[in-house]
């Protein structure tokens, strides 16, 4: 019986593995991109089901609209380091947004449970760092 030849070898190289975490960090970063969109289109369309009951008026909803744009800008730099500690502080600034609209809290704490999953996953996958700086980096 042969021995396997370094190429088929049952344990992976310390190549392969940096290699699949940095796709698992790229993985993770667009899973990360997709629920800042996501978020961007909640934040339109939530607050507009809601008119139909309270009224949002023009200052709410330009602020709904801002808030879109600016998550989806948010989306669109997670690949850059500073991108996930960005992205962190949309999660916060999207549960403020239930001081405007009380449904907004429950939105934001469902998509802040979201955040914090993907983020736990790139810790076990990935090797970032844990507890608060894991929403930093």
């Amino acid at each position: 019986m042969s021995e396997p030849t370094p190429e088929h070898s049952a344990e992976p190289t310390a190549e392969q593995y940096a290699q699949r975490a940095q796709r698992a960090d790229r993985a993770s970063r667009g899973a990360l991109a997709g629920v800042l969109a996501l978020e961007a289109v909640v934040v339109l369309l939530i607050p507009r089901a809601v008119a139909f009951t309270t009224g949002l008026g023009a200052v709410r909803t330009g602020i709904c609209v801002g808030l879109a744009v600016v998550f989806l800008l948010g989306a669109a730099v997670t690949r850059r380091p500073w991108g996930i500690a960005v992205g962190s502080v949309l999660q916060v600034v999207l549960l403020a947004t239930g001081f405007m609209i009380a449904t907004m809290f429950l939105v934001g704490a469902l998509f802040i449970a979201v955040w914090l999953r993907i983020l736990t996953f790139r810790h076990e996958v990935v090797g970032t760092p844990s507890g608060l700086r894991m929403l930093t980096s």
